[in-house]
């Protein structure tokens, strides 16, 4: 009979000791190398670097209320538009 708890933590094993081979050519100590992003991601996963773009033409400017769910969709549209 196959003992399918010592075949996962082999696997397991195997796994881990891959990643950590990775680790040390790809990434600074302390980082880990994601194969999604395909880049060194520190410790908490995130990386400092990562910037969010903004959009100034969709904030609006300081004293004015936010746009109803109507406005903020026919502003996409005609934002989307412009683009082509």
């Amino acid at each position: 009979m196959r003992d399918f708890a010592a075949e996962m933590r082999s696997r397991n094993e195997q796994k881990r000791s891959r990643q950590e081979m990775v680790d040390n050519v790809m990434c600074k100590p302390g980082y880990t190398w994601n194969e999604t992003v395909k880049r060194c991601l520190g410790p908490a996963g995130g990386g400092g670097d990562i910037s969010i773009p903004e959009n100034p033409g969709l904030q609006p400017a300081k004293g004015q209320q936010q746009p109803t769910p109507e406005q903020a969709i026919t502003n996409e549209v005609s934002v989307r538009a412009l683009k082509g």
